[in-house]
């Protein structure tokens, strides 16, 4: 835009470019609560954000593709974004442009089911990729790691309505939860849903056994913790222990003395 196209007040649209997709969902926002007289809840999805755009939307990563190394970055990029203030975000399962194989789209599947936008989502020139178009040990594990995001949605939404009141994400960095303990400063592969929840999906190709590194035992702050696999109930001490992961498993423990709705 030329810089003799001035906005009101003879301000230069460089100094305010930031607000266009701020103000554009804002207004949107507005529109659909006055449209229903504030009976319905919005839902707004925006790449294009600024400060304040938490309030009003969700926010996806952007344009991925479906490699692996996309499916790994997934997480510190969500994890960045949420103690930055914007807890609604997500990753487009299986990768926006390419055509992820049937090893790579069942993790994508797993990871995300913890993430907290869930969306499958492909360039218009992709291949097909429904969960039923491929073969049915790829289906079955899709199934199941949608039933289980959809068994999570209370505990999804009493984490956005704690978010609302405390700020705290729905999504967190282990060192969120356990500020004491250093070694977790950089964990990227592993995060907690909550402060009951923690998730160490799968990320890279081929693996079937992963190292989960479980906090609580470093701190009089967190000693005494104590983990539990959130399928088998089979207990764990704090501290590195490696995982099975058959392509239908993905490791979550739950937190001694905690309490995840589901239905």
């Amino acid at each position: 835009m030329d810089k003799n196209c001035l906005h009101h007040g003879g301000v230069e649209h460089r100094e305010i470019h930031n607000m266009y997709g701020f103000l554009q969902h804002s207004s949107t926002f507005q529109g659909q609560l006055d449209r229903t007289g504030g009976k319905d809840r919005p839902f707004i999805l925006t790449r294009s954000a600024f400060v304040g755009s938490q309030r009003t939307t969700a926010i996806w990563t952007g344009d991925n593709t479906a490699e692996w190394s996309h499916l790994a970055i997934a997480a510190p990029m969500l994890l960045s974004l949420s103690v930055s203030g914007v807890p609604f975000v997500g990753a487009d399962i299986g990768g926006f442009f390419g055509n992820p194989d049937e090893q790579l789209l069942t993790r994508w599947y797993q990871a995300a089911a913890f993430q907290p936008f869930f969306r499958a989502h492909a360039h218009i020139d992709t291949k097909r990729r429904e969960p039923w178009l491929f073969s049915k040990e790829t289906l079955d594990a899709i199934r199941q790691a949608i039933r289980r995001r959809y068994a999570l949605l209370p505990y999804w939404y009493a984490l956005f309505r704690e978010h609302a009141l405390t700020g705290n994400p729905p999504m967190r960095p282990i060192f969120f939860e356990f500020p004491n303990e250093e070694k977790h400063f950089e964990e990227e592969k592993a995060w907690m849903v909550g402060n009951a929840l923690l998730v160490r999906p799968v990320v890279d190709k081929d693996t079937y056994n992963v190292n989960v590194d479980l906090p609580g035992g470093e701190s009089n702050f967190s000693k005494g913790t104590r983990w539990y696999e959130w399928e088998s109930g089979v207990e764990r001490a704090p501290g590195s222990t490696y995982v099975d992961v058959p392509i239908t498993h993905v490791p979550v423990f739950q937190r001694g003395g905690t309490i995840v709705p589901t239905w």
